[in-house]
């Protein structure tokens, strides 16, 4: 009887000594990776229509164009002129980050995206590979290989990790803030 109390008691002992280093952080960039300080990170964010500044925690109107660490310019619009001269439009919910990476509002959003040199369409939260040419309701056509027919009549070629909104919008991998690296 002394030996099964004695086994029971070290595996009890065994298992809280598990349970206590699985409830410690593995390190210190663990315990600080979501702390609501980092949520409220310096950036400018449409919202509502509106352009918006979060600094030191605070959110207030957009009063002046702005321009980025890295050459970018956001106009109180919601225009952005990246530092490569390419303007895009911001929308409801996309942040930009004060070293110009933009984050996309929503990036559950119905979306084409260049991934692993395949054009893959994300749509309804499923992401599936893009079975034919597609006309988006602006008059951009994206075709299967990237090659994009803007509606202004430029043609493009999407690079890796490269974005299209459905309304046309394009978000170019070296923007987003993690992920493939777009090809130059």
């Amino acid at each position: 009887m002394k030996t099964i109390n004695g086994t029971i008691a070290a595996a009890m002992l065994g298992l809280a000594l598990c349970n206590t280093s699985y409830s410690q952080p593995k390190s210190k960039e663990a315990a600080t990776e979501a702390t609501p300080s980092m949520m409220k990170k310096d950036h400018l964010m449409m919202k509502k229509g509106k352009m918006m500044v979060m600094k030191d925690g605070k959110e207030m109107m957009m009063d002046k164009d702005m321009t980025m660490t890295d050459g970018t310019k956001v106009m109180m619009d919601g225009t952005c002129v990246m530092k490569d001269g390419k303007k895009m439009m911001m929308s409801n919910g996309d942040k930009m980050m004060m070293d110009g990476k933009m984050m996309p509002g929503k990036m559950n959003k119905d979306h084409l995206m260049m991934k692993d040199g395949k054009m893959m369409e994300m749509k309804g939260g499923k992401e599936m590979m893009m079975e034919k040419d597609m006309t988006l309701p602006d008059g951009t056509m994206v075709m299967k290989d990237g090659t994009c027919m803007m509606k202004d009549g430029k043609k493009m070629t999407m690079s890796e990790g490269d974005m299209m909104m459905m309304d046309g919008k394009m978000m170019k991998a070296e923007k987003m803030p993690a992920g493939p690296k777009g090809q130059n």
